[in-house]
């Protein structure tokens, strides 16, 4: 599997390392199915390109590219490429069916009904809407929420008046920033948001140029929990600020996109909730069943990762799925193992 960077980003911003362990598992139990008569895992021709919605340097890419590298040890020849959204629907859009059914993009759950339906805000909007578009299965899930770098700031109204640093317009953490403090918190209007990019953190922190940021995102790793900057949690007063169900619900019921509410430890020991979403492989009605069924064998028999998942049921996790937004193949794929949608 090739990994492409940016023209400009080095190569090696995009290098991800698969535990050898973890290939040959996932190639013998390709080969296994092959030998056995049953479904067979490779896709040799065209190779498939699968569109990471996160910058290069960042572990949501590397997650994706050790994706890429697990499909690639079934034999399901890919290149991952890295292209935010909604550029990497948008690209899409504009093809006919022939030509964009092996690009594969990586959406989240603040894009996915968006992207279908053309809805979101106008700066992180859809050219149209891709009713074409269908959930292959889920990926990993991302926790999110708003780390504070001041003892002082303990609740979201300890928030008003201050600065955070979240990513530029467009990004889907940047509209999941924004509908935490409009439509969970209703404090939008008392904050100031300040463009920031990852390598910025670390100055603007000390510099004191912000006083939270929403950038430190939490995603599961080979070993448990893992924050993007693990730095940043060693700040002196950095504390997660707790986002409830009751802003969750808000969230929800304001936008077409759902969100959902996760539980982590935080450094003292106790349990703090933010907001996650989820991440999913996603395809195209023109793209063959026997490529989306080749993905969710190969994903099945990768019981090795502790990543992505192995099991029907939680390969099909994802708020108010409903069958018409599910790929033909896939949804066979989970009704033969007695997982119902809708």
């Amino acid at each position: 599997m090739l990994v492409s960077p940016p023209v400009d980003q080095p190569a090696a911003a995009c290098v991800c390392t698969v535990r050898i362990s973890r290939r040959l598992t996932s190639l013998f139990a390709a080969l296994l199915l092959v030998a056995c008569g049953e479904q067979e895992t490779g896709v040799s021709d065209p190779a498939l390109t699968i569109y990471s919605p996160a910058p290069p340097t960042i572990m949501l890419h590397r997650h994706n590219a050790a994706f890429g590298e697990l499909l690639a040890a079934c034999g399901i020849e890919n290149t991952v490429v890295p292209l935010a959204l909604p550029q990497s629907i948008n690209r899409a859009a504009s093809m006919t069916g022939e030509e964009k059914k092996n690009d594969l993009p990586i959406v989240t759950t603040i894009d996915f009904l968006p992207a279908v339906e053309q809805g979101g805000p106008q700066w992180h909007a859809y050219d149209r809407a891709n009713s074409d578009l269908k959930f292959v299965a889920s990926l990993y899930d991302v926790v999110f929420g708003v780390l504070a770098f001041n003892e002082n700031i303990t609740s979201p109204s300890d928030l008003k008046g201050k600065r955070i640093g979240a990513p530029p317009r467009p990004s889907a953490v940047r509209l999941y920033t924004e509908a935490l403090l409009q439509d969970g918190w209703g404090i939008i209007d008392d904050v100031e948001i300040i463009d920031m990019r990852p390598p910025d953190l670390a100055d603007a922190i000390a510099n004191k140029t912000i006083d939270a940021t929403t950038w430190n995102l939490i995603s599961i790793s080979e070993g448990g929990l893992e924050a993007m900057a693990p730095g940043l949690l060693d700040v002196e007063g950095a504390r997660w600020i707790a986002v409830g169900e009751a802003s969750v619900r808000a969230i929800n019921a304001a936008n077409v996109f759902k969100v959902e509410n996760t539980r982590i430890e935080n450094p003292e020991g106790e349990e703090t909730g933010l907001l996650s979403f989820r991440q999913a492989l996603a395809a195209w009605d023109a793209t063959p069943n026997e490529t989306v069924s080749a993905i969710l064998a190969c994903m099945e028999q990768d019981d090795a990762s502790n990543i992505f998942p192995s099991v029907a049921s939680e390969m099909a996790h994802w708020p108010d799925l409903a069958q018409k937004n599910v790929h033909a193949a896939a949804l066979e794929f989970y009704s033969q193992r007695g997982v119902v949608l809708d």
